[in-house]
């Protein structure tokens, strides 16, 4: 997955956010170099004045693909948040586990984890929304397919 810049004042050099969703292994770099590490989920930067400033990565939110990093009482998000419609849209999938018994929460948990991915993609709203839409359509049809297969097969 593709870094993430953060703007934090008082520290020196370029200050980079490298996810890791599936593990929440996530860590920092600067200049390109991973930053030391200060304890669990907390890294060692270097301020501008020369003394070590600790950052420390955040819990990551529902659809948010990146933790917030902390420091000095700050918050940074690395990326902003979706709206709401867009978590929304990324939730429809759960409809399938009402009326689609195991397969259809199967089917729906696979589309929801790629939805969580596309949320959190540096991908426009617009283009969100609509990936997820798709992703949902497919999960639909891959269900009524899947179910249709197991019905005719009995």
């Amino acid at each position: 997955m593709a870094s993430h810049t953060l703007d934090i004042p008082g520290t020196a050099g370029h200050v980079e956010l490298v996810p890791d969703m599936w593990w929440g292994r996530s860590y920092l770099t600067v200049d390109g170099n991973k930053a030391p590490s200060a304890g669990k989920r907390a890294f060692t930067l270097q301020g501008t004045d020369g003394r070590p400033v600790v950052a420390t990565l955040g819990r990551t939110a529902l659809f948010a693909a990146v933790p917030p990093v902390e420091v000095n009482g700050e918050r940074y998000l690395a990326v902003d948040p979706p709206p709401v419609v867009v978590r929304v849209i990324g939730m429809l999938p759960i409809l399938l586990v009402t009326f689609g018994g195991l397969l259809g929460a199967l089917v729906a948990v696979i589309a929801i984890i790629v939805n969580f991915r596309v949320a959190g993609s540096r991908l426009p709203t617009g283009a969100k929304a609509g990936v997820m839409i798709a992703v949902t359509a497919a999960a639909y049809v891959i269900w009524l397919l899947s179910a249709g297969i197991i019905a005719a097969s009995l």
